[in-house]
């Protein structure tokens, strides 16, 4: 079956389809809208569709997809069965994306520290088929328009390959400042999480997982990037609710 996944993000809307698994193509919405994801949807012909939302505007976009395709939208929600276990002291508030993306990290590797390089930053532990729990900081780009926005003189500094250890100028201050600061905060945790998971790898998604694979294996980490990594996981969520109840919420 091919599935169409919606990923509602906080900038942008990501579709996907895979088919058992297997990763066939995506388009971004970046206005938001589903005749941006039309294209998409005509050239797989998808039999189902299921969305996550991390903030509370899906129901207007789902009803939206179902009136354009026909198809029956599952809704991804904290009350939906899942393949893998949940300890989080406060389920009812965990991003819906963290989620996906754990079910989806769970279909790489047992153990794993997702990372989640967007907007906001992720770093979540997936162990023993269970989702541990994690941390939330800002991304590297809301790293970079903060200090624009919430100070007087500093300029807003974009990522580039390439920067000094320590800066000789304002910008290369910041884009060193900043591109270290998140690669250590990365580098930490994973470090931190492996004592207590020996076998513990790296999972990559978001839009700065590519720039930052890059930074990591330099220092001697060797991460795995999935692109899809939150469709992925979605698939998986309608699969097992499609097979278990035969009529996917």
């Amino acid at each position: 079956m091919r599935v169409l996944t919606v990923d509602i993000g906080n900038t942008a809307i990501k579709g996907s389809i895979f088919e058992d698994g297997r990763f066939l193509g995506s388009a971004l919405a970046e206005n938001r809208t589903v005749q941006e994801l039309r294209p998409l949807i005509d050239e797989y012909s998808p039999q189902g569709a299921i969305c996550c939302s991390v903030g509370n505007d899906a129901e207007t976009f789902v009803a939206d997809l179902e009136t354009t395709t026909g198809l029956r939208v599952m809704t991804l929600t904290h009350d939906t069965a899942l393949p893998i276990g949940v300890e989080y002291g406060t389920p009812a508030t965990l991003g819906l994306d963290r989620v996906a993306a754990a079910v989806g990290a769970v279909m790489i590797t047992r153990d794993a520290l997702v990372v989640d390089a967007g907007t906001a930053m992720t770093l979540d532990i997936v162990a023993d088929g269970a989702f541990r729990g994690g941390n939330i900081s800002p991304g590297l780009r809301l790293r970079f328009r903060s200090l624009n926005n919430f100070t007087s003189r500093l300029p807003l500094v974009t990522p580039a390959d390439d920067f000094p250890d320590f800066g000789a100028d304002t910008e290369t201050a910041i884009r060193a400042g900043v591109t270290m600061g998140i690669l250590d905060e990365i580098e930490n945790t994973y470090r931190r999480a492996k004592a207590r998971y020996p076998k513990l790898r790296i999972i990559l998604t978001g839009g700065d997982a590519p720039f930052l694979e890059t930074f990591l294996e330099a220092d001697g980490l060797r991460p795995v990037t999935v692109p899809s990594l939150v469709g992925r996981g979605l698939e998986e969520i309608y699969k097992y609710n499609y097979t278990d109840t035969g009529n996917p919420d």
